[in-house]
């Protein structure tokens, strides 16, 4: 049935089911009663699906205030041209290769390395060795904990060694250490400085800071005490 309206149009009758669609816009949300279904599930296929719930309320990976020291990701590890980046060829540095028994000739390199940085210090290696470990906690976080699980093997002489390594054998790259050239050859130095740049061949630069604020304050005292001789003699 329509009516018309002077001047106007034909205005067509509304439908009941429009009014009710129209009625439930106003709502805030429409509920939808879906049919029920008697299928069984089996006690597999509910634990699956409360799995779902338990991801939902793991949300999402949380960020961390800085970035770790981890394995690179699996896509990347098969590929045998990118080994190169992350594999090293001559020294292990750090937990994670250091269980690769194609590097455990490098363990005496990295001894002698570290017996002539000691040497050179002066100080005790009593005492630098304790100041890797009263830090030892903090060094593990700069690490993904599950990868340092499966490593078992005293991190405190491992840091201790690796990190005294790398120190001697930047002071041989840069300093005047002549002594210290007799027992590596130049070539193998050269493959010992890339692996210190590998991705999965890193140590927390904490541990350099420790070992060096122990010999720079050596060395300043013994300037203190030369520049106080000095004054004294004069």
């Amino acid at each position: 049935m329509s009516s018309t309206e002077e001047g106007g149009g034909t205005v067509g009758a509304v439908s009941t089911d429009q009014t009710v669609i129209n009625n439930n816009t106003n709502n805030d949300s429409v509920a939808i009663d879906m049919p029920c279904t008697d299928v069984a599930l089996s006690s597999g296929e509910l634990a699956n699906l409360r799995s779902l719930d338990k991801d939902l309320d793991g949300g999402l990976p949380t960020l961390r205030d800085k970035p770790l020291i981890r394995k690179v990701p699996s896509t990347l590890s098969r590929n045998e041209d990118f080994k190169k980046y992350f594999k090293p060829k001559v020294i292990a540095i750090g937990p994670l290769h250091h269980d690769d028994l194609t590097l455990h000739e490098s363990e005496k390199l990295k001894l002698k390395l570290a017996a002539h940085f000691v040497k050179k210090s002066g100080l005790v290696k009593e005492s630098l060795y304790s100041n890797i470990k009263k830090e030892m906690d903090g060094l593990k976080e700069c690490y993904d904990p599950q990868e340092l699980e499966n490593y078992g093997f005293h991190n405190e002489e491992m840091f201790f060694v690796d990190g005294c390594a790398i120190l001697q054998a930047v002071y041989m790259r840069y300093g005047n250490d002549d002594d210290g050239k007799l027992f590596i050859k130049d070539d193998l130095l050269t493959f010992v400085y890339s692996d210190l740049f590998l991705l999965e061949n890193q140590l927390p630069f904490r541990v350099l800071e420790l070992l060096t604020s122990s010999v720079m304050a050596k060395c300043s005292w013994m300037q203190s005490q030369g520049s106080s001789t000095i004054l004294l003699s004069a």
